[in-house]
């Protein structure tokens, strides 16, 4: 009778033994697979920060170069393409009130 409980005690061991085994396994995967998704994030914005970076740059180069080409030009003259510039822009600006106050007659006598 001994041996059968020893044998019994052993079994439940071991069946105890199993289940903190499986309880620990699948711990182990829920971490395993956060610990995935993590690494997944940190890699894009890895990535992302790395994009900026270079974009940065090509933009503070650009920036350079533009300064660069403006020191080479006359003074004078830039100031001449500023006001050419500007003079253009409020024509545009006055083309589109006009075609809108147009539009908004348009609309008017579509309702009447």
């Amino acid at each position: 009778m001994q041996k059968y409980r020893i044998g019994r005690r052993k079994i439940m061991q071991v069946i105890e033994m199993k289940t903190k085994l499986e309880e620990r396994i699948k711990a182990l995967e829920k971490e395993k697979g956060l610990l995935l998704e993590e690494v997944k994030q940190l890699k894009e914005l890895v990535g992302l920060s790395e994009k900026a970076k270079d974009l940065e740059n090509e933009v503070n180069k650009l920036k350079s170069e533009v300064k660069t080409l403006k020191d080479k030009i006359p003074q004078e003259f830039l100031q001449e393409l500023s006001e050419f510039a500007s003079s253009i822009v409020k024509e545009e600006e006055e083309e589109e009130e006009t075609l809108g106050e147009e539009c908004s007659s348009c609309d008017e006598e579509e309702l009447l």
